[in-house]
């Protein structure tokens, strides 16, 4: 009797499973609900400060906007610039400031036998949380005995308060470059600051530039130490200057949301100019052949 052979339908490759309906569940109405929601009063304030920048008749409201430019002409005057120009110094001071000192000392903590490593990595994680300003009274009467009342100071200190935190971020990466590169640049008589330059440093170029980005946007946008800790009017930051658009009976919404938008442009540069480093993240393979 004559068999007939049946075609089998070719199964799927190893790994591959054939599509199928996702399912509409209880968790996921609620987690992409309040996803939706937290977007929204993110999303809902910045739309009101795009649209008050060009309102002629700005209010705290978020509405239609009677189309002007006339926000950005003051937004843009010398004084209000020189302000700018205030706050990219202070920034600048205590990112360089912060990030080599945190670089430095991460590298210790991760490579190298620190006595009592453990209980100091806990303190350095309790400073990363206590906030500066309960130092304030201290910190004021140490800058004014010593003269140390303006912007440079104050730019230094504002970098030592992102260490701890800066700290943590960059020892998670050096934790991650393997040892046998640190004994092969040994082996060819390589010092400490050789192995941290040229080993170490080009390996963590991702954790270095998240580590420069959280230090320059905590001393960017703070206002407490500045507006204490330097004396001059005219050497006042941004954050400071921004709080003369508020006067005691009336507000100028539209300056300040066209400030606002101003204010913003060096840090979304920043980020922008650094998101080459995020996208390489760690290329370490082959690294030790």
């Amino acid at each position: 009797m004559q068999t007939i052979p049946v075609e089998r339908m070719p199964s799927p490759p190893s790994g591959l499973t054939p599509n199928r309906p996702s399912k509409i569940t209880t968790e996921r109405i609620v987690s992409n609900s309040s996803a939706l929601i937290l977007a929204a009063f993110f999303a809902l304030p910045m739309l009101w400060m795009v649209l008050a920048s060009i309102d002629h008749g700005a209010t705290n409201q978020l509405k239609a906007p009677e189309l002007t430019a006339e926000h950005y002409w003051v937004a843009i005057q010398a004084d209000n610039l020189v302000a700018l120009g205030n706050s990219l110094l202070l920034s600048v001071i205590a990112t360089v400031i912060g990030t080599a000192a945190a670089f430095v000392a991460a590298y210790v903590f991760s490579k190298h036998n620190v006595p009592y490593k453990n209980p100091i990595l806990l303190t350095i994680l309790f400073l990363s949380g206590v906030p500066i300003s309960i130092l304030i009274v201290p910190v004021y009467k140490m800058f004014a005995t010593l003269g140390w009342l303006s912007i440079i100071p104050t730019g230094v200190l504002l970098g030592v308060t992102a260490i701890p935190f800066q700290i943590y971020q960059l020892k998670n990466f050096i934790d991650a470059v393997p040892p046998e590169l640190e004994e092969a640049a040994a082996l060819e008589q390589a010092s400490t600051l050789q192995i941290l330059l040229r080993v170490i440093l080009p390996l963590t170029k991702p954790g270095l530039a998240s580590s420069a980005i959280f230090g320059f946007v905590n001393a960017w946008g703070n206002f407490l130490l500045p507006v204490i800790l330097i004396n001059s009017l005219a050497d006042q930051p941004a954050p400071v200057h921004l709080f003369g658009f508020m006067g005691s009976n009336s507000i100028d919404y539209g300056a300040i949301a066209a400030y606002s938008i101003v204010y913003s442009l060096p840090v979304i540069v920043l980020f922008l100019g650094m998101s080459r480093q995020f996208k390489a993240g760690f290329a370490l393979g082959g690294a030790v052949k």
